[in-house]
């Protein structure tokens, strides 16, 4: 292990003197033991500043995995819901009657990607407006196409159902429970690394202390498909419980979280693998039925894997200060092929 580690932080040094990415976090897990390090810079412009290791990331879709999910299958082991729950009998503005947890879960629901008049929308009210007016672009349950849409029904699924918001149940059920103590849904401004640079109606600066999904930042950084700031250490510890202990999910649950697989052609016509929330590795069906992860936009990603109690949290800001800069594809890959 020490050796892959070892490998891992020479290789995000190398990614950072070459100006691939700004700088990040990483932490690898097995067997109990985590090995964390940083390298590089939490921000280049307007300032170059120099990581601390004590600066919490926007981990984007991270927020569905770590936050969303895992707070669906807490109700679940509650009896509150089920997988074959129709989501209008939570959410009656929601249009079908067709609609279950489990089609959310593994975008499988025929939602768009994203709301699709988002451009358009200036407030918290208008966008959730908007969500309730969307409608199947594809048949439902005939293609997993990843819909930020269906999450943010999840997150609303929550809401109603804890009569609070998403921020204070995630912190009360998940992040408190693990002594996740940095990971918070509304950072500290100082304590946050910079991403994009937006110019637009809403927004006019680097984006720093604020979530960058511009859906997110409508619905006040509370949101079920992002918005969760957190440490590569807070998400070490995640994975810990995830592979060793019932903290936050029952071992039951645990199970059919990596057991599920399903796997379908995408809008692009390419097959892809999900489980519940997270996604399965196509190019590795070995590996099915006991790997997990998930990606985030702002350059993190996050792979669990039960089999051999290993799992690995990237977290960067490669983003900055454009999305067209974003050059971190390359470096999540050959940290995977050391493992399989």
């Amino acid at each position: 292990m020490k050796t892959n580690f070892l490998k891992i932080a020479a290789l995000i040094e190398k990614g950072v003197k070459k100006g691939d990415f700004p700088g990040g976090q990483y932490s690898l897990v097995e067997n109990g033991k985590i090995y964390s390090g940083y390298s590089g810079y939490s921000s280049l412009y307007p300032h170059k500043t120099i990581l601390s290791g004590n600066e919490v990331y926007d981990i984007a879709s991270l927020t569905k995995v770590v936050s969303t999910t895992i707070l669906i299958l807490q109700l679940i082991e509650k009896k509150k819901l089920s997988l074959k729950t129709p989501i209008k009998t939570i959410l009656n503005d929601y249009f079908s009657d067709k609609t279950t947890i489990f089609d959310l879960l593994t975008h499988q629901s025929g939602l768009p990607p994203i709301v699709s008049n988002s451009a358009n929308l200036f407030s918290e009210e208008d966008l959730k407006a908007e969500i309730f007016k969307e409608r199947f672009k594809y048949d439902p349950n005939q293609k997993i196409v990843y819909s930020d849409v269906g999450f943010k029904l999840l997150g609303f699924v929550v809401e109603k159902l804890y009569q609070e918001r998403l921020d204070k149940v995630a912190k009360r059920e998940i992040f408190a429970k693990l002594k996740m103590t940095k990971t918070t849904y509304r950072p500290d401004y100082y304590l946050s690394t910079t991403t994009e640079y937006r110019d637009d109606a809403l927004f006019k600066g680097y984006v720093r202390g604020v979530v960058h999904d511009e859906r997110a930042f409508l619905l006040k950084g509370i949101a079920g498909h992002a918005g969760v700031f957190s440490t590569a250490a807070d998400l070490a510890k995640f994975i810990v419980s995830i592979l060793n202990d019932e903290k936050i999910l029952t071992n039951k649950s645990k199970k059919e979280l990596f057991a599920t697989t399903i796997i379908k052609e995408n809008a692009n016509g390419n097959n892809v693998a999900r489980s519940l929330g997270y996604q399965k590795f196509i190019n590795l069906p070995n590996t099915h039925s006991y790997l997990i992860g998930h990606t985030g936009f702002t350059g993190c990603n996050l792979w669990i894997d039960s089999k051999n109690k290993r799992g690995f949290v990237l977290l960067t800001n490669a983003i900055h200060p454009k999305r067209e800069d974003n050059k971190i594809f390359s470096y999540r890959e050959e940290i995977l092929k050391m493992f399989y």
